[in-house]
Formats: C-alpha cells, structure tokens, sequence
C-alpha cells in the first residue's frame, strides 16, 4: 500500500476505543471526526471517533464496496483545504488549456466533468492492512473511499480526439496498445505517452525506450497522450499531477 499523507490529515498509530458508525447520506455539515464517503453511492461512514483503517473497510464492505482490486481502492482527502487545493488546480490547468485554444477539445470537457481530491492512501490491500499495523493507520478527518472493480479496459486521454476506452487488452504491451490505435483510430502520436496507473504511479516512457521496453499496462491504467513535449510543457505537466488525483466516476470512465 503507497502512502501520500497530508498536513490537514491525522494519521496516528496510537491504539483508540472505536465506537460504532453511522451509514449516512455524504454530507460534511457538522462533521464527526471522522467521515468516509463511499464513491459511487450517496452514503458517508460516519464515526464519533477516530477508527482504523481496517474497521472502515470491513464496514465498506457491509455496504456491498467490492475491494478485490487493491491496485485501485484509494482513499482520497476530503478535507476543506484538500478542495479547495484539487479546486484551484483544476481551474488553473483548464485556464491554461483555453489560452492554448483548447476549450473545444473533448479533453476540455472531460477534465470539467471530473471530480478531483489528493490522494492519502492507494493500492489498499485489505489483507495486508489487517496483517500489518503499519499499514492499519487510526483515521481522522474527511476522505472518500473509491473502490473500483477490476475491468479489463485501459483509458486513452488527452491530445486524441475522443477519450478511448479500450477493452480486451490484457496481456498487451503498450508499445502494441498504441501501434493498434495508431493503424485504427487514433493516428500517430506526435509524442510519447504518460502512462498512469491505478494507484497514481506514473510512468513517463521516452523516445528511445517506450518503444522497446515492454510497459504492461494493469487494468483501468490511464495513458495521457501529451499536447507537446512533456519535459517542455507545464500544462502537460500540470495535467499529468491533476489526473493521478482524479477520482473515478464510472464502469465508462
């Protein structure tokens, strides 16, 4: 399990008296110490005090959350400050996108409609939480829980003109991935794609090695295809930091 801690968070290995939650619609009005929305329904676990990591997943799972594929259950800060920071992020890297005369291209408009918070913890390995106190951190705070089924699909986003949501590719290197796309759909890429992997990894193959180096691609990976050259462009960049914070929205998407 990966870890990104930040300041408004409290995670301390301290042992605790749990109290029992509340399941909840998600709202954050008055919130209790700690709040986990479930992402894709409209419910919140709610605790009077401070829990352990492997209580709010045992208690997502009563809530039917399937967390069989560990390389996506993330947890995400929900916290006000956290907002307000995937906020200005977003809307910076969508202004920087219109002064480049792109608020017609359907990656605008993706970007628009997608939800954003920094990540706390990733790749979530129930199993290894419960084996492992290190791992079993006490939560406090507001965070949401995205637990997203394995699917055998890889998304394509960025400089193409459609997201592709490609399926069936198990198996298959990218370098093939994008020969396949190049000769079908998407037309040659101008330059090498960012490739980011379910628990935010990401992976930045150059010129002289994406091609030769076989870059398996796990499932529900996210392959950014950069307006320019990467290393030279801060709006690439700046794209590339606001989709490892993107929170899953859908079995499409």
């Amino acid at each position: 399990m990966s870890r990104r801690l930040f300041p408004l968070l409290s995670l301390a290995l301290v042992a605790s008296m749990l109290t029992g939650p509340v399941v909840a619609k998600a709202e954050y009005n008055n919130a209790p110490p700690l709040s986990v929305a479930l992402l894709g329904t409209d419910k919140a676990l709610q605790f009077e005090q401070p829990a352990r990591l492997d209580r709010v997943l045992k208690l997502a799972q009563d809530q039917q959350q399937v967390l069989q594929y560990s390389l996506a259950v993330t947890l995400f800060d929900d916290s006000e400050k956290a907002q307000q920071e995937s906020t200005a992020l977003k809307n910076f890297v969508l202004n920087q996108m219109i002064q480049h005369n792109l608020v017609a291209h359907p990656f605008y408009k993706f970007l628009k409609q997608s939800q954003f918070a920094p990540r706390v913890l990733s790749a979530i390995d129930i199993d290894q939480v419960r084996l492992d106190k290190f791992d079993n951190p006490l939560l406090t705070g507001q965070f949401t829980l995205s637990a997203s089924p394995r699917e055998e699909k890889v998304l394509y986003v960025g400089n193409v003109d459609q997201i592709y949501n490609v399926k069936n590719q198990a198996g298959i290197p990218l370098q093939q991935q994008v020969e396949n796309l190049q000769n079908g759909e998407i037309g040659k890429l101008a330059y090498p794609p960012i490739v980011i992997y379910p628990d935010g990894n990401v992976i930045q193959p150059h010129h002289g090695n994406w091609l030769t180096t076989q870059y398996y691609l796990p499932p529900l990976t996210m392959v950014y295809i950069p307006f320019g050259d990467f290393e030279q462009s801060p709006m690439d960049q700046d794209i590339v930091k606001l989709l490892v914070q993107r929170k899953p929205t859908s079995s499409k998407n």
